[in-house]
């Protein structure tokens, strides 16, 4: 079972339960950045009485640990969640061993916004699903496809809604987004948002360090949206995994469903409208494993 840093207690639990409860002995390879999450976590099946050698865990990076386990004889089946590139390198592997392998990997995630939706619902789940956990989510909502006459009305209120997000220590109750994991992290953002820059698209709010009391010494961003984003743009197509959300502009359901379908990602995916014949119809034509109505991609 490899698991990745942004859940390091969920995504471990929901593997472990359910591999243990069907009889299997595991290896449990966590993300190196969560280390001690999964220590304590193990600690926990230890003082509840697994047997010895039941649940094994192994630290480490992927290239080391992650090779031997993949490869390693004894191991029957393998559950992994991380990023689309490491999850298919890691197919190619485990294809070649002809064992099953079942994946979680990266999202590109969209919101279609339709003209009949409650559109405070629409602006507050988009904005929930965008920038909660830092956007740091394989399902977190990174295209809002609005049809153009609400369009305006949507951004303006995102907007607003975006700004009044509280940073801080994820510890604290009272904050709402946390800092990225880590300064590469940090880095890989602030990098995108300087393509979106370069490639056209219009910087509404956030684009940057966020700064204030608590802040200094943590890789904060700002939340971030951007307006006038096009489907060929790179903040429109790859994954950023930081809370900078891209809104996209169509003339009606047919321009939508043919943008929110143009990405190579297929994770998750929402539509905020009331009219039933249009959510089943998106339900039908959404290319995406998971879709939810009325409720953000998360």
């Amino acid at each position: 079972l490899i698991t990745p840093w942004n859940f390091p207690v969920a995504i471990p639990v929901w593997k472990l339960a359910p591999a243990l409860v069907a009889g299997n002995t595991v290896v449990f390879k966590p993300a190196s950045n969560t280390p001690a999450t999964a220590v304590r976590l193990t600690e926990l099946f230890i003082e509840a009485g697994i047997p010895e050698g039941v649940l094994n865990l192994v630290l480490g990076s992927g290239s080391e640990a992650g090779d031997e386990i993949v490869n390693h004889p004894a191991v029957r089946a393998i559950s992994f969640t991380g990023s689309t590139e490491t999850g298919l390198k890691l197919y190619e592997q485990i294809a070649r061993r002809g064992i099953p392998f079942q994946a979680e990997m990266g999202g590109k995630n969209p919101v279609v916004v339709l003209e009949d939706c409650d559109i405070d619902l629409a602006v507050e789940h988009t904005a929930q699903g965008a920038f909660g956990s830092t956007g740091q989510r394989c399902t977190a909502t990174s295209r809002a496809v609005v049809i153009d006459t609400i369009a305006d009305k949507f951004v303006e209120k995102i907007v607003e809604r975006a700004k009044s997000f509280k940073l801080g220590n994820g510890s604290d109750a009272a904050n709402e987004i946390g800092p990225s994991v880590d300064e590469s992290q940090f880095k890989t953002v602030l990098k995108y948002i300087d393509i979106g820059r370069e490639d056209g698209a219009t910087l509404l709010c956030g684009g940057k360090k966020a700064e204030g009391d608590g802040l200094q010494n943590g890789f904060f961003v700002e939340p971030t949206v951007f307006d006038h984003v096009t489907p060929d743009m790179r903040i429109a197509r790859e994954e950023i995994f930081g809370p900078v959300l891209s809104v996209l502009r169509v003339k009606d359901f047919n321009e939508a469903m043919a943008v929110a379908n143009d990405c190579e990602y297929g994770l998750s995916s929402s539509v905020f409208s009331n009219d039933p014949n249009d959510i089943y119809r998106f339900i039908d034509e959404i290319e995406s494993g998971m879709t939810h109505v009325n409720s953000p991609t998360t």
